[in-house]
């Protein structure tokens, strides 16, 4: 459970909103803290895959209120590592980019690097794999081929994703652009697909140009995915930072009143509500940056709950990861942990509730 009370706890959103939005210190009456607390700070950044983000707040704090310089050092050098990691990324992402387009396949990045370009700092985001999406069965089915014959190990995981290793680099491919499960949305979720469709924006790394979704459709990607995770394993904070700078950065291309038509054609507006009222209040987005109105005070603090329990998709949650001599070894307990989550959002997302563990288990008997 999350403490409010809790010093390390408040301090660390406090960074974070000053971090995501390069604002001061809101909460500097927590401070200074010992030597401890920042250790506890940091292993909580750690979990959370925002220790960029944190840092960026840390430097706003005078040189007496910022961590031991023991722990400062360390901290640098991790935020260096990711900005390293993040130039590395967009090789790969190059690399991948001109390798699909000598076999005449144009596939859209998903999340990533694309997400990245909405923050204030991209290079401090810690980027993870790299996702693309073919928009037809047959543009999917020839990228499988043609990595295949490069002879990469792919492997399947249902009709719509694929995996493998690209110099070390994990990429994932996928056939179908939305974690939407409800059967009954499906003809209208290809509707939407194909009226932004055409709106493609572009990613521009030094002269090679990789396509992003349409800012409606990289909204709708993005927490669609974010509540799929939740009916699963969970989801971490990094991606709620991914969905608030979404939001902020696009917040004058996207009408507000034809997204709220469509989380409502959805079935997802509940859940949209309680989500939106964590963005705002734990995470320090503007309200002039939503899409649309607050409905009204949401209690969000039980979503914020799961994510802080779960951290990076679900492996921090100590109750359902299972351990061989102290080290991690996989998920334990899948059907106890989707039930608990099934019963905790079937009041917000009904549908996507019911629908995500019959297409789950249905999909792994596949």
């Amino acid at each position: 459970m999350i403490m409010l009370g809790n010093k390390e706890i408040t301090v660390f959103f406090s960074l974070l909103r000053s971090g995501l939005w390069h604002r001061p210190i809101d909460r500097l009456d927590c401070f200074p803290l010992t030597d401890t607390e920042w250790g506890q700070l940091y292993q909580y950044a750690e979990k959370q895959t925002v220790e960029g983000i944190l840092f960026d707040g840390v430097q706003q704090l005078e040189a007496g209120m910022q961590p031991p310089k023991t722990l400062l050092l360390k901290w640098l050098v991790r935020v260096e590592k990711i900005r390293q990691r993040n130039r590395w990324m967009d090789t790969m992402l190059v690399e991948q980019a001109l390798f699909f387009n000598k076999h005449n396949l144009h596939p859209i990045l998903l999340k990533g690097q694309g997400v990245a370009q909405c923050y204030r700092d991209p290079t401090i985001r810690l980027s993870g794999d790299i996702d693309w999406y073919f928009d037809s069965p047959a543009a999917f089915a020839e990228a499988n081929e043609q990595v295949h014959k490069l002879g990469l190990q792919l492997s399947s995981s249902g009709k719509y994703n694929s995996s493998y290793a690209w110099k070390g680099c994990a990429v994932d491919q996928h056939g179908k652009l939305f974690d939407i499960h409800n059967p009954f949305v499906q003809g209208y979720v290809g509707q939407l697909e194909s009226a932004y469709g055409d709106n493609k924006l572009a990613l521009l790394l030094g002269e090679t140009r990789v396509s992003l979704l349409a800012p409606m459709l990289q909204i709708l990607q993005v927490n669609t995915h974010i509540l799929k995770h939740q009916l699963a394993f969970g989801v971490g904070i990094r991606q709620l930072c991914d969905a608030a700078c979404l939001y902020a950065y696009y917040h004058r291309q996207v009408e507000g009143a034809t997204l709220r038509a469509i989380y409502q054609k959805l079935n997802l507006l509940n859940w949209v509500h309680v989500f939106h009222q964590l963005l705002v209040d734990f995470l320090g987005l503007d309200r002039d940056k939503l899409p649309f109105e607050l409905n009204k005070q949401q209690n969000c603090t039980w979503m914020m709950e799961d994510c802080w329990t779960a951290g990076n998709f679900g492996f921090h949650d100590e109750n359902y990861i299972r351990q061989e001599n102290g080290l991690f070894s996989g998920r334990k307990s899948t059907f106890k942990k989707i039930w608990a989550n099934f019963w905790k959002y079937l009041p917000y997302a009904p549908m996507e509730a019911i629908s995500f563990p019959i297409m789950h288990y249905r999909a792994k008997a596949d």
